[in-house]
């Protein structure tokens, strides 16, 4: 039997909830919450919004996107709270309260495209699944837009990659058990015989 393909893994779009490009921060992550928080609670590594514009998917927003949107911005020449940093200074300055103006900043004037992921690499259906191991690794995502006849119709994580590694590294396990039961039982037999033992 051959190797399974991409379809054989990818998970239908209805699968992931969308956004608007125009959502405001704020609504893209009560959106993210909820999935988070259905039955089937995803791993949260691949837990993803989906954004779509007229009807097509224009990019992805993951759990990351919405943490690189609060990171402290660096200081170097601008004026903050009255004062300016040097042109020498380039470092980002944390302090207490920090993290609660950045995502209040954000909520202010972030909107989904602004934070979203844009597409970077898409695969086929009828892919092997070596492809989407490419694009993840190229472009250092966990899930990828799947295409059928020039639609997105699913997307591929690397949460099932990972299952289809731990079926095939499980697999190998039980033919060598399997194997080794059958050479044990054929030294007890007298039909198998070492070649380390000289019997």
């Amino acid at each position: 039997m051959g190797e399974r393909k991409i379809r054989d893994i990818m998970l239908p779009l209805g699968n992931f909830p969308g956004v608007s490009p125009r959502d405001s921060f704020e609504k893209t992550v009560n959106e993210l919450n909820k999935f988070l928080r259905t039955g089937d609670t995803p791993a949260i590594d691949s837990a993803i919004l989906l954004v779509y514009e007229n009807n097509a998917i224009i990019g992805i927003i993951r759990i990351n996107d919405l943490i690189e949107a609060i990171e402290p911005q660096y200081l170097q020449g601008k004026t903050y709270r009255g004062w300016t940093a040097g042109n020498e200074w380039s470092i980002p300055v944390f302090w207490e309260g920090l993290f609660t103006e950045r995502v209040r900043e954000v909520m202010d004037g972030k909107t989904a495209r602004d934070i979203m992921h844009p597409l970077e690499y898409e695969v086929e259906a009828d892919d092997p699944m070596i492809k989407a191991v490419y694009g993840m690794a190229r472009y250092s995502v966990n899930i990828l837009p799947v295409k059928e006849d020039g639609l997105i119709t699913g997307m591929v994580r690397s949460r099932e990659l990972f299952q289809e590694i731990s079926g095939l590294v499980a697999k190998d396990e039980a033919e060598v058990y399997a194997l080794n039961r059958f050479i044990e039982t054929g030294k007890k037999a007298g039909w198998v015989h070492s070649s380390a033992g000289g019997n």
